[in-house]
C-alpha cells in the first residue's frame, strides 16, 4: 500500500518528494531508499528525491530544502521577465535572525529583512520547468532592487525599472505602499518621477 501511495505522491508533486512529505503521509523512509535502489528515484540532496526523468530544477529543489526563503532581487527580476540576464548567483531573502552562513555559497546570495516585512509581496509562480516556487511580486522586487542598488549592477537596476515603468501591468499604488513600508518612499518616488 505504501509503495502505491508513494508513487501517487511523487506524481502529484511533479516528480519530487521530500523525506518530510513522505513521513507526513505515513510512508516510511525505507520506501524512499528502496525506490532509489530500484532506480525509480534519485536522491538529489539530503532529504529530497526526484524521478529519474524529471528535469533538474535548482530553484525548486533549493526552496524545498530551505522553505523559509523567498527568491528576490535580480533572481526575481529574471523570473518576472524584467531582466534578460539569468543570474550567476540566485538571490534569496530570509527573515533577520536566520543563519545565512548555511545559505551563502557559490550559487546563492542571501539578503535579510525584519520578520514583519519578510512576507510582504510574496507570491507563487512557476519555474520554466513548471514547478511552483515563492518569489516576491514585481512591485516588491522593484523596491528591493532600489533598496540594494549599491550592491547590484547599475545597468541591471536602471533597465529593470525602465521595463517596469513601461509595463501595462504595473501597480504604482502597490509600489508606493511597499516603498512606504520599507522606508524608501522618497527614493522610489524620485525614480518614478524621472521615468514616468
Amino acid at each position: 500500500m505504501s509503495r502505491e501511495k508513494l508513487k501517487q505522491l511523487i506524481d502529484k508533486s511533479d516528480g519530487y518528494i521530500t523525506t518530510k512529505e513522505a513521513k507526513s503521509y505515513g510512508i516510511h523512509r525505507e520506501y524512499l531508499s528502496l525506490f532509489v535502489k530500484e532506480d525509480s528515484l534519485i536522491r538529489v540532496s539530503n532529504g529530497i528525491y526526484q524521478k529519474p526523468n524529471t528535469w533538474d530544477d535548482f530553484l525548486f529543489e533549493f526552496q524545498k530544502k530551505k522553505k523559509r526563503l523567498i527568491y528576490s532581487h535580480d533572481t526575481a527580476l529574471f523570473l518576472h521577465g524584467l531582466s534578460d540576464r539569468e543570474p550567476i548567483k540566485y538571490s534569496v531573502t530570509l527573515p533577520t535572525g536566520y543563519n545565512t552562513s548555511q545559505i551563502n555559497n557559490d550559487k546563492i546570495v542571501a539578503y535579510t529583512i525584519k520578520k514583519g516585512l519578510f512576507d510582504l509581496g510574496g507570491t507563487k509562480i512557476n519555474t520554466i520547468y513548471g514547478n511552483e516556487i515563492v518569489v516576491y511580486d514585481v512591485e516588491r522586487t522593484i523596491c528591493d532592487v532600489i533598496r540594494s542598488r549599491n550592491k547590484l549592477d547599475n545597468n541591471l537596476v536602471n533597465e529593470s525599472i525602465k521595463k517596469y515603468v513601461k509595463s501595462q501591468n504595473k501597480d504604482l499604488i502597490k509600489l508606493m505602499q511597499y516603498a512606504n513600508s520599507l522606508g524608501i518612499q522618497n527614493v522610489v518616488k524620485k525614480y518614478m518621477e524621472i521615468l514616468l
